[in-house]
């Protein structure tokens, strides 16, 4: 369940800046017809990932707002490549190849979510992270990877206000090995547009430091059996 369109904190330009801005005409978009603006957004930022725009994503995340109620089942894209750990250069292969990540649930009334994989992502956890157990089939996906979510401050600039996702939970026993030290990442989310989400993923380094390693992006589904003649 989106947000934006309540929200103040999300900037709506009521004319372009000089040079265009995508983000404020697909806001504009928003206005009239939500599901195709948000279509619009994935597949922009689908292309700055493949440019590794870097740059662009930081200022789109920036002039992103806190999602206040976050709910439901979310479409995830990873937006780029990985960077800033050693591991990357193993990893980006085989997220070429099969992402395997297929999104994120949340609940908003627990405060609680999990993430949502590929069927063969049990094969390749057993490799990365033999000893998770948290795994577990629910038809077609695996569901794991569980989080707790708030409102909180962004950990790193642009220190803005987020709806951010603790994997240190003790009882959800997430992994912290090196192949895989999704116990010691913390997701940042923001949204961009009604129904359509920036994040980002920081791991904590053993020395303390908070690196930024990942964009993503969620966003609702669409539904046409919802459209009624």
């Amino acid at each position: 369940m989106s947000t934006a369109a309540a929200d103040p904190a999300i900037r709506i330009d009521s004319a372009p800046a000089p040079g265009g801005s995508a983000l404020a005409d697909l806001r504009r978009m928003a206005g009239a017809a939500p599901a195709l603006a948000r279509r619009h957004g994935w597949d922009y930022l689908r292309e700055l990932g493949h440019g590794n725009r870097q740059d662009q994503l930081h200022a789109l995340f920036s002039q992103g707002a806190a999602p206040q109620h976050l709910d439901g089942a979310l479409e995830g894209l990873i937006v780029g490549k990985l960077f800033g750990i050693p591991e990357a250069y193993l990893a980006n292969p085989l997220l070429k190849i099969n992402p395997t990540w297929r999104g994120k649930t949340f609940d908003a009334d627990a405060g609680t979510g999990f993430n949502r994989l590929a069927p063969i992502a049990a094969l390749v956890m057993s490799v990365i992270a033999p000893g998770y157990r948290g795994l577990r089939r629910v038809d077609t996906e695996m569901e794991g990877f569980h989080f707790d979510h708030s409102i909180d401050t962004a950990a790193v600039a642009p220190f803005i206000k987020v709806r951010a996702l603790d994997y240190g939970v003790e009882r959800y026993r997430n992994p912290s090995v090196r192949t895989f030290p999704i116990k010691r990442t913390r997701d940042e989310i923001v949204e961009l547009l009604p129904g359509l989400y920036l994040g980002r993923a920081l791991l904590t380094m053993p020395s303390g430091e908070i690196r930024l390693i990942a964009y993503f992006a969620l966003r609702d589904f669409s539904d046409e059996r919802a459209v009624t003649a």
